[in-house]
């Protein structure tokens, strides 16, 4: 059970304005009978101009950083945006499944008030997420998901050299290479046949996308090791993404560092709620199995 009490909630949507519009007003029809003090940061409320007039708050990112709690209208990109904006801080994110899959929400869409009220009452755990750290340039960038090395060229393979805790492992002619946390395990890691980590679990998931190699199979690493990664092809460049947003690119012979994140996301979850019957109920769609 929670023992922080929840008051001061602000609020993200994903880009589906329209949708997430109607939720916004029943939440903030409820927030006088819950003492609830609403925010929002100024891009979304820049998105939703009528919010104001329902009784949300704007704010500016520092007191975004130091709310109760963020509640999430969107799907796993949003709710992931929520966990990277508000890494450094104790602000939990707490998803309402406005997505396709809606993997790290905790509430559905329909019906999501009775289970709010039951967070607000302290029917919640947070759960902490290690996350991935990368070192390009002289510049470090943190990533909740994963950090990506992917072609530019679409029809050229790339060759990477990667290392592990300071030995060589060998050469791959491949599409790119994933190392993801276990968060991210279960997004374009698990695409690409990596394995489903629990999120409590302390490691990283070493995996290529569409090696050209019978042999390969995706790592389980220990978070202290550092993984290099150098771009030897004789001409192709590959991005540098992480979580989506591309940081940068490796030119033949560049490398880039990636190690376990200093940082830890803070995902919250109804007590009843846990990552195998997230597993079972929206990857494997088993929903009206039992």
């Amino acid at each position: 059970m929670g023992e922080q009490p929840l008051r001061r909630v602000a609020v993200l949507t994903h880009y589906l304005t329209e949708a997430t519009a109607a939720a916004l007003a029943q939440l903030a029809a409820a927030a006088g009978r819950l003492g609830l003090e609403l925010m929002l940061p100024a891009d979304e409320a820049a998105k939703h101009p009528a919010a104001a007039g329902l009784g949300y708050r704007a704010v500016e990112e520092a007191e975004l950083r130091a709310a109760d709690l963020c509640l999430v209208f969107g799907g796993d990109g949003t709710i992931l945006r929520s966990l990277s904006r508000l890494l450094g801080t104790a602000v939990p994110t707490l998803g309402v499944n406005y997505g396709n899959v809606g993997f790290l929400a905790s509430l559905p869409r329909e019906g999501w008030e009775p289970g709010l009220e039951a967070v607000l009452g302290g029917d919640y755990r947070v759960v902490e997420l290690l996350t991935v750290d990368v070192r390009l340039n002289g510049e470090q960038r943190s990533a909740v998901n994963d950090v990506i090395l992917s072609r530019l060229a679409p029809r050229h393979v790339l060759q990477l050299e990667y290392e592990v805790a300071g030995v060589t492992v060998g050469r791959m002619f491949c599409d790119g290479l994933i190392i993801a946390s276990p968060t991210g395990s279960t997004a374009y890691n698990l695409s690409c046949g990596g394995p489903i980590v629990e999120w409590n679990a302390d490691v990283l998931v070493l995996n290529f996308i569409a090696p050209h190699s019978l042999g390969f199979r995706p790592v389980v690493l220990r978070p202290e090791h550092v993984i290099t990664a150098r771009n030897v092809s004789p001409q192709q460049e590959c991005e540098v993404v992480a979580d989506g947003d591309v940081v940068g690119r490796l030119c033949c012979g560049d490398e880039v560092r990636v190690t376990a994140g200093r940082q830890v996301a803070h995902l919250l979850m109804q007590s009843e709620g846990s990552f195998y019957q997230n597993v079972e109920e929206k990857l494997f769609d088993r929903r009206d199995a039992r």
